[in-house]
C-alpha cells in the first residue's frame, strides 16, 4: 500500500519539495508519495486534523505554521522541544505523530565544508521566524557562541531573543535595528527572513557591513541569487544558496521518515529542475520556510 506525505504552507503550490522528495522515493524504490498541501491560516486546524485522520505518514511543515502546529501534536523531538518550532512531522508506530526540526541540518551542512577552512567565530541572523530559531541550534551545536540579531521591529522579533538565551545558555546574544548596524562585523551573516525574495533592494546598512564577511547564507532560494548573495559576492564572501538549505533539511526529513539514508544526486538534481521549471513559470517565485 502506498505510503503518503505532504508538504504543508499557507502557499505551497510551486514548492519544488514534491519532485525532491518523490524523486527520493523512486530512486530507492519506496512506494511513497508526496504532495503540496496549501491551508489558510484560519483553516489550518481543520485542515492537519484531517491529514492526520488519513492517517498520511509524515509531514513538512512550512510558513506560517511552523509553531500553531505544536498544540496539535502528541509531543516533540528533543530539537523542536528547544527551539520551540517544528517542520517536520512523523507518525510512529503506535500511530501517534511526533514533531521535529530537520532545518539546523539545513543549515549546518552546506556550512560544514566552509567552516571547516575558515575561522568563522561569529554569526549575524537577520530574522526571528522559524528559520532563525533554527540556525541557533545550528551555531549552538557548531560551537559559534555569540550571534547578532538584526531585530525589524515586530513582537515576534523583541521575544525571540530572550527565548533563544533560554534555549541556549552557553550563547551570547546581542540586538541590533537594521537602520544602525555600523558597530557591528561578523564572520557569518544569515539571512533567515523573507528579505530578498521579492527581488527588492538591499539595505543600505546592511550593504555596508558586508566587506569583511566571510560567508554569507541566505535561507531565501527565489529568486537563487538574492541582492544579498550578489552583493556578497562582490566583496569576496562565500556564498551559500537557499537551496542547499531546502535540499539538506529535505534529506534529514526522508532519513526520519523512512529509516535510510537520502539519495543526494538523485534530490539535488530534482530540486534543481523543479526551480529552473518554477522560474520559468508566472507566479513562480512563492517562498517556503
Amino acid at each position: 500500500m502506498t505510503d503518503h506525505y505532504c508538504v504543508v504552507g499557507k502557499d505551497v503550490t510551486h514548492s519544488p519539495s514534491p519532485a525532491m522528495m518523490n524523486a527520493a522515493f523512486k530512486t530507492l524504490g519506496i512506494d511513497a508519495d508526496y504532495r503540496q498541501v496549501s491551508v489558510p491560516e484560519q483553516g489550518f486546524v481543520r485542515e492537519f486534523s484531517h491529514l492526520l485522520s488519513s492517517r498520511v505518514k509524515g509531514m513538512n511543515v512550512t510558513i506560517p505554521f511552523k509553531t500553531v502546529v505544536i498544540p496539535l501534536l502528541a509531543g516533540l523531538d528533543a530539537v523542536a522541544t528547544r527551539i520551540q518550532a517544528v517542520n517536520t512531522v512523523k507518525m510512529e508506530e503506535d500511530g501517534r505523530y511526533l514533531g521535529h526540526n530537520t532545518d539546523p541540518d539545513g543549515i549546518q551542512e552546506p556550512l560544514r565544508p566552509l567552516t571547516a577552512s575558515l575561522d568563522v567565530r561569529n554569526a549575524l541572523l537577520i530574522g526571528a521566524g522559524g528559520a532563525a530559531r533554527a540556525f541557533c541550534e545550528a551555531m549552538n551545536r557548531m560551537g559559534i557562541i555569540d550571534v547578532s540579531v538584526v531585530i525589524r521591529g515586530s513582537a515576534r522579533s523583541r521575544d525571540f531573543v530572550p527565548e533563544m538565551e533560554k534555549a541556549f545558555p552557553r550563547m551570547n546574544f546581542t540586538t541590533a535595528a537594521m537602520d544602525d548596524l555600523r558597530h557591528l562585523n561578523h564572520d557569518l551573516v544569515f539571512n533567515a527572513s523573507p528579505m530578498g525574495s521579492d527581488g527588492g533592494p538591499l539595505p543600505q546598512e546592511l550593504r555596508r557591513l558586508l566587506p569583511g564577511s566571510k560567508v554569507v547564507f541566505d535561507a531565501v532560494y527565489r529568486p537563487r541569487e538574492t541582492n544579498l548573495l550578489a552583493e556578497a559576492k562582490k566583496n569576496g564572501a562565500q556564498v551559500i544558496h537557499g537551496e542547499e538549505m531546502l535540499l539538506w533539511q529535505g534529506m534529514a526529513a526522508f532519513k526520519l521518515w523512512t529509516g535510510k539514508e537520502a539519495p543526494e544526486k538523485e534530490m539535488r538534481r530534482a530540486l534543481h529542475a523543479a526551480l529552473r521549471g518554477a522560474r520559468r513559470r508566472p507566479g513562480g517565485g512563492s517562498r517556503e520556510r
